[in-house]
């Protein structure tokens, strides 16, 4: 290819944005010389240097239900040596005959690709289950976004070695537009110096058919995208600038050096916030998150094609709600983002009519980069599916992740919930997940308690099961370590019995007093305010009988439930306004509570997470490399499951996932211990 002379460059810190360079010519010929100038001025990329940066390229082609004839034409355009990716969210049938379509076009050329649907619930699981959970939705199937597709994209690229990802849209009528869209990413990827690099195609035109082919120059989104971005640019120098063309590209390219470093936008919001990512985290405003990318410095190419882009129009709505909306957010919401920026996006949004006047600007999800992904787990956990992506069906493929950094001598723990997780919610069972006990003690692989349950409760359980290890009890009030479990020595605060206690909440009989005072300011305070109705019993206050009553125990568990040591047990019920008021006098008192989903836990400061991350460290300090699995079920384990490696969630009794505000957390579908079973399960074929 060649280009017209390289113009000024905008420099933000290290990051390098290159005004557009024009396209001239498409095939500039052979030469040795990978990139060159000429007397004019031009940059000439030699055939070869395309080629080269193809053979390590490739191309993700998302497609939703669209125009079978003009998919087909798309392949078409994709040069020989790139590695083709479908992702499709297209309806089942649909799929079918894309698949289809694919693997015909690669039989009679030679090629490989991967076809793989958005929805597919062991890809989810993959994602899920190797640290990356953040593009799965609550249905544990990866969300239907355009911006999911592609981080599925990006991670199959890197799996399957490629160093270059590029994204073309499947609804393109021209097939040469399509060729030409991949030269200027291999063209562009060659006049780079940084191996943090962008390459975005401006389209020349953008015919529309309004009785005749109009050739309009600019889309209206892009327009206003471009404006807000060069604003908020402005705002950082100390010159006004317009460097920025193409905010909206949905053609582009990236190394995946840089790829696998970028936060995301959901949806449409994914082009621009690309951009914005690249300035907050690389162009030394806000604090570098790399040292490395910083001193090498992120390049982004802007380039315009030649051929026109023809494709399916979608209608005002989806470019105003589903592109615009998203894409001034990205922006609005960014901490480089100004007020006087701030405004000028919300007036804009309100004249556009994407929002009401007094209506907020809607916050638009961000996706965590995907380097935050276990990229050896992830490759174990596709390896039984990938046959099914990869066409032609039965083709010889390579994974190109090394998994040699794997420990088989790595001990693995698993930290557990009891009630509602490995405990049936209604009758205490754990019938179901017995074998998968079985399994895990077979390995050697230790099971540890975490529950609100007291020590007497628990060790009922240990002793029926034959587990052995420590455990934690009353919501991390204590840590019980059988003596001589440890090797090594450390602190502990007294011995009971067989076991060597680290204690971290204040006692049974403290926090009953300093619980009674907060009750007692609450009930005056809800008196007289007329907050309402409230009824409020504890275990302490409460006969055998009424605890057996309450939960469903028989009475000999009922009566251990009652002996507690580091925290209390409430049933509260009433209207909203006294809950939330006996609750801020209990935060008062300087007490936690939380909601196991059943009852609330009231602690002196001692939490589920406090005690699990001890433990960890002294399973660490005695045993090496340790890889922790917390199984929860309820917000009462977000402190046991933020403190573990893998985090795996099961289903309440009403067969939904509680909500927690935590990343990597996989959601297993089953319902307590049928739900800690397949956890299990998962975990050992790993």
């Amino acid at each position: 290819m060649r280009f017209e002379a390289i113009r000024p460059a905008d420099h933000i810190g290290p990051v390098k944005i290159h005004d557009v360079c024009h396209a001239l010519e498409l095939d500039s010929g052979s030469d040795a010389g990978a990139v060159s100038k000429d007397n004019a001025g031009t940059r000439r990329i030699s055939r070869e240097a395309c080629s080269n940066i193809e053979k390590k390229l490739a191309i993700v082609l998302p497609v939703k239900n669209e125009d079978l004839k003009v998919f087909e034409g798309v392949l078409s355009g994709i040069p020989h040596d790139c590695l083709m990716i479908v992702i499709s969210n297209s309806n089942t049938d649909y799929f079918k005959s894309e698949k289809d379509i694919v693997n015909r076009f690669c039989n009679v050329n030679k090629r490989q690709a991967l076809v793989i649907h958005q929805k597919d619930p062991d890809l989810a699981n993959a994602f899920s289950f190797s640290g990356y959970p953040d593009i799965v939705d609550e249905d544990g199937l990866i969300r239907s976004g355009k911006s999911e597709g592609m981080i599925i994209g990006i991670v199959m690229s890197r799996i399957m070695g490629r160093e270059y990802v590029g994204f073309i849209d499947t609804d393109n009528y021209v097939p040469g537009a399509v060729m030409e869209y991949v030269k200027h990413y291999a063209s562009g990827f060659s006049m780079v110096e940084s191996p943090y690099a962008m390459v975005r195609i401006l389209w020349r035109y953008k015919p529309k058919l309004i009785g005749e082919l109009y050739f309009k120059k600019w889309g209206r989104v892009s327009e206003v995208s471009n404006r807000f971005v060069n604003a908020l640019l402005s705002t950082k120098g100390r010159f006004e600038t317009e460097v920025i063309k193409t905010a909206n590209a949905g053609e582009h390219a990236m190394s995946l050096e840089l790829a696998m470093r970028l936060t995301y936008g959901s949806g449409y919001a994914v082009e621009t916030q690309e951009l914005i990512s690249i300035l907050e985290n690389f162009s030394g405003i806000l604090e570098p998150t790399e040292d490395k990318v910083a001193e090498q410095g992120v390049e982004v190419v802007q380039t315009e094609s030649i051929n026109p882009h023809l494709h399916a129009e979608k209608g005002a709505d989806h470019l105003l709600q589903e592109m615009l909306l998203p894409s001034l957010s990205v922006i609005y919401y960014s901490p480089l983002c100004e007020e006087q920026t701030k405004e000028m996006i919300k007036k804009q949004l309100i004249d556009m009519e994407c929002i009401k006047e007094g209506e907020e600007v809607p916050n638009i999800q961000l996706i965590a980069p995907p380097q935050n992904i276990d990229l050896s787990m992830f490759a174990d956990n596709i390896e039984n599916i990938m046959p099914r992506f990869v066409v032609p069906e039965k083709s010889i493929y390579r994974i190109a992740v090394d998994r040699s950094k794997k420990s088989d001598s790595a001990q693995k723990v698993v930290v557990t919930d009891l009630d509602g997780t490995l405990l049936d919610s209604q009758n205490y069972s754990y019938t179901q997940a017995l074998d998968a006990i079985r399994k895990l003690q077979g390995m050697d692989i230790p099971i540890v308690f975490c529950s609100s349950k007291t020590r007497f409760e628990q060790e009922v359980y240990r002793d029926e099961l034959s587990i052995n290890e420590p455990f934690i009890v009353e919501n991390g009030g204590a840590i019980y370590i059988p003596k001589d479990y440890f090797r090594l020595p450390f602190s502990y605060d007294k011995v009971e019995s067989d076991y060597m206690v680290i204690e971290f909440g204040i006692s049974y009989q403290e926090l009953r007093y300093k619980l009674k005072e907060a009750l007692d300011e609450a009930y005056s305070h809800i008196e007289a305010n007329n907050l309402g109705e409230l009824s409020l019993n504890s275990f302490g206050d409460m006969t055998v009988e009424d605890v057996a009553k309450e939960t469903g125990l028989g009475l000999k568990m009922a009566s251990l439930a009652k002996q507690r040591e580091y925290s209390e047990t409430l049933t509260i019920k009433g209207s909203k306004r006294a809950m939330e008021a006996v609750f801020e006098y209990i935060k008062k008192a300087g007490l936690l509570y939380t909601f196991g989903g059943r009852f609330y836990e009231v602690t002196g400061g001692n939490d589920k997470g406090k005690a699990v991350k001890v433990l960890l460290e002294l399973y660490k300090m005695n045993f090496g490399t340790v890889t922790s699995f917390g199984i929860g079920n309820s917000l009462n384990d977000l402190p046991l499951l933020a403190q573990t490696d893998f985090r795996m969630l099961v289903q309440g009794h009403d067969r939904r996932w509680s909500r927690m505000n935590i990343s990597d957390i996989y959601k297993v579908r089953g319902v307590g211990p049928d739900g800690w079973s397949k956890a299990v399960e998962m975990m050992l074929s790993k």
